[in-house]
C-alpha cells in the first residue's frame, strides 16, 4: 500500500476553473478527447498522463518505419507534447504512468519524471489502448512485438541486425511485417495457424489471393500451431516442424489494456470496458474511449471490439464533446479495415460470411474479378470483390476487396452503405463517379451487387 502522503501535486500551469478533466493515455482517443473538451470548455483544467514519451501517436506506422520508409520518429506523432501544452493549454505529462485510480474519491495516482503525484478530477477518460497478446517463451532477448512507436527505434535497430526472422501470426500486422522485412532483404518465415493469411479479414476466395502473393517473397507456413519458442526466439517449434532463426516477431493479435480498471469498472462481453452511447462507464463522470473500449456492431446490434485508430479518434471526440457539454452519441462500428502487401491493397467491412451465420443471418454472396479502368485506358489493374447480404432481408452485411488500386474508396463506400442499412438494391443504385482512368462504367462493386441481385 502506498501512502497518499508520498504523493505531491505537480502542474505545468494552472487555470482557475471549477472543473478538471484527467485523461489516462495520450494516444489517439486520449488526445482527441482532451482537445475536444478544451475547445468546448476553455477554462477547464485538463491533464493527460502518458506512460511513454509520445502522444497523439500512430502505431500503424511501425512496419513502414521498420521497412525504412522514414527515419524521424517524431513523425509517429500528429502533434508533439509541447504543441498540446503551448497551443491547447493541456497539461501533458509524458513518461508518467498511472499506478492507481480511486474512483470513489476521484483521485489518480501516478509515478514518473515528476515523482509520485496525486491528482483529483471532476471527469476522467480512460484511454489506455490495447496491448499485444504474448506467447510463452524460453527467454525473450530475440522475441519482438510491434506495438508502440516509442519502441520503434530500438525495434528497428535490432531487426535490421538480423538476417533470418520468423513472424508468428498471419493477420494484418504479421503480413505488414513480412512486407517490411522482405523489402529489407531479410529471409522471413511466416507461421500462421489459419488455413490462409488474413483469415480474420477475408473469406477464403480472396484470402488465397494474398496467401499466394506473400508466398512469392517469404516462406509461408499455413495451418501450423506454435508449440514452443525456445532459445530467446531463435528456435520455433510447431506441430509440423522446427525452425532455426535469428529472431522472432510475435504478431498474434492484441487485447484491451484494462489492467488499471479491472474490478473497478464494468467490462463488457469482449473484455473491453463497457460504455453507453455517450462513452460513459458505470461511473457517470468516468468515460472510456479507444482500443480499451467496447462498442456495438451496427450490423448485428451486439457488443463488438474494434482496435483501430479511426474508431479510437471518434470515440475520444464523442467523450470530449459530452464532457464539454455538447451531447453526442457514438453510433457503433462496422469494422472497416484496410491493409496492403506490396502492390495489393486489401479492404473489408461488415461481416465475413461465417460471422454472418454465427450471428443468425442467412448469408448469400457474390464474388467477381475485374479490372479497375476502362478497357481502352492503359494500366488497368486486377480487382477482386466479394459482397455478402442477408437472404431474408436483402440487407448488405459485408464486403471484401483485393486489388492494386482504388480499393480504399470502394470499401469506404460500402462502409457507408452497410452503416446505414442499405439493401442490395439500395447499393446497386448508389450513383458512383465514372472516369475511364480510374473506374469503369459498371464499377466492380456494382457488378458484384448486380450478380447478387441476379443470383
Amino acid at each position: 500500500m502506498i501512502l497518499q502522503s508520498q504523493y505531491k501535486k505537480v502542474f505545468l500551469y494552472k487555470i482557475d476553473s471549477m472543473e478538471k478533466l484527467i485523461v489516462i493515455g495520450g494516444g489517439a482517443a486520449g488526445m482527441s478527447a482532451s482537445s475536444k473538451a478544451r475547445r468546448l470548455k476553455p477554462q477547464m483544467e485538463i491533464e493527460v498522463f502518458e506512460a511513454t514519451k509520445m502522444v497523439s501517436h500512430a502505431p500503424c506506422g511501425i512496419p513502414y518505419f521498420v521497412e525504412g520508409l522514414f527515419d524521424n520518429e517524431e513523425l509517429f506523432m500528429t502533434y508533439t507534447p509541447e504543441f498540446f501544452i503551448e497551443n491547447r493549454k493541456i497539461n501533458v505529462r509524458t513518461n508518467t504512468k498511472v499506478t492507481e485510480i480511486d474512483l470513489n474519491s476521484r483521485i489518480v495516482y501516478a509515478e514518473g519524471k515528476y515523482g509520485k503525484t496525486k491528482s483529483e478530477y471532476d471527469y476522467l477518460v480512460i484511454s489506455t489502448g490495447s496491448k499485444p497478446k504474448r506467447l510463452p517463451t524460453e527467454g525473450e532477448d530475440r522475441v519482438f512485438y510491434m506495438h508502440h512507436p516509442a519502441e520503434a527505434v530500438t525495434l528497428r535497430q535490432k531487426l535490421w541486425s538480423l538476417n533470418t526472422i520468423a513472424i508468428i501470426g498471419g493477420g494484418i500486422l504479421g503480413v505488414e511485417a513480412a512486407e517490411a522485412l522482405s523489402e529489407r532483404g531479410k529471409k522471413v518465415i511466416l507461421i500462421h495457424h489459419g488455413k490462409y493469411l488474413l483469415n480474420k479479414t477475408l473469406d477464403a476466395e480472396l484470402g488465397k489471393i494474398i496467401t499466394d502473393r506473400v508466398s512469392r517473397d517469404v516462406e509461408v507456413k499455413i495451418g501450423e500451431a506454435v508449440k514452443e519458442i525456445k532459445q530467446g526466439g531463435r528456435t520455433i517449434v510447431t506441430d509440423k516442424g522446427k525452425y532455426e532463426v535469428e529472431g522472432t516477431i510475435v504478431a498474434v493479435g492484441v487485447e484491451p489494456n484494462t489492467e488499471l480498471v479491472k474490478g473497478k469498472l464494468l467490462l463488457g462481453e469482449t473484455g473491453a470496458i463497457k460504455v453507453d452511447e455517450y462513452m460513459r462507464t458505470n461511473y457517470r463522470e468516468v468515460y472510456s474511449a479507444g482500443d480499451n473500449t467496447e462498442s456495438v456492431n451496427i450490423v448485428t446490434g451486439k457488443p463488438y471490439w474494434v482496435p483501430f485508430a479511426p474508431v479510437a479518434n471518434k470515440m475520444g471526440y464523442v467523450a470530449g464533446s459530452n464532457i464539454g457539454g455538447e451531447p453526442m452519441k457514438f453510433p457503433g462500428v462496422v469494422n472497416t479495415q484496410i491493409t496492403k502487401y506490396k502492390e495489393y491493397f486489401v479492404g473489408r467491412v461488415g461481416l465475413q460470411e461465417e460471422e454472418a451465420r454465427k450471428y443468425g443471418f442467412h448469408p448469400v454472396s457474390a464474388t467477381i474479378s475485374g479490372k479497375t479502368r476502362a478497357r481502352y485506358y492503359p494500366g488497368a489493374k486486377d480487382i477482386h470483390v466479394k459482397v455478402i447480404a442477408d437472404e431474408d432481408t436483402k440487407r448488405v452485411l459485408g464486403a471484401q476487396i483485393v486489388g492494386e488500386e482504388e480499393v480504399l474508396g470502394r470499401i469506404d463506400m460500402m462502409a457507408a452503405a452497410i452503416m446505414k442499412g442499405f439493401t442490395i438494391e439500395d447499393t446497386f443504385f448508389i450513383e458512383m463517379g465514372y472516369l475511364p482512368a480510374i473506374s469503369r462504367v459498371w464499377d466492380p462493386v456494382i457488378v458484384a451487387i448486380r450478380k447478387l441481385m441476379r443470383d
